[in-house]
């Protein structure tokens, strides 16, 4: 072959490939990159809406640690409100107890000295008593230095007994 056949030959299948590759660009190149743009922007779009969905679980994550942490929080405000509660109690029940023992023991203290009342006016009767009973034995006989003594010792077992 000679060269000149062998560039015809060449420029028939340069001119054949341009022609076919405008036929295929005309009708099926961009249905081709309209089909490779597609997949490109669905792919895309999924990559995005995985990007969305991690950021609202980011942020739902977020808002249950901030209401978990409120939530131990009011836990332990309500826990540390009803310890004071309690202390507040115990203290109102130890005052209260102590009000009440300051009271029985006032009201025994009154009874004490009511009765020490009673016993020193019996005392004082009954001393008044044994004073005119002496004075009656007095003033019936006539004493000598041993007749007292004898009265006053009798006196005293008197007083002592009583």
């Amino acid at each position: 072959m000679d060269n000149r056949q062998i560039l015809s030959e060449i420029v028939v299948q340069v001119l054949g490939f341009l022609a076919v590759f405008a036929i295929l660009k005309n009708l099926a190149w961009s249905k081709l990159l309209g089909a490779i743009d597609a997949r490109r922007k669905h792919i895309e779009d999924r990559f995005a809406d995985l990007d969305r969905k991690k950021a609202g679980l980011d942020a739902l994550e977020k808002e249950y640690r901030l209401r978990l942490e409120k939530i131990e929080q009011e836990a332990r405000a309500k826990i540390q409100e009803a310890a004071g509660q309690g202390a507040a109690l115990a203290k109102d029940i130890q005052d209260k107890a102590r009000q009440d023992a300051q009271r029985l023991v006032e009201r025994a203290e009154e009874e004490i000295r009511q009765d020490l009342a009673k016993a020193r006016i019996s005392m004082r009767d009954e001393m008044v008593e044994l004073s005119g009973l002496l004075t009656e034995k007095i003033l019936k006989e006539k004493l000598d230095d041993g007749q007292h003594r004898k009265l006053v010792d009798q006196f005293i077992r008197e007083i002592e007994k009583v």
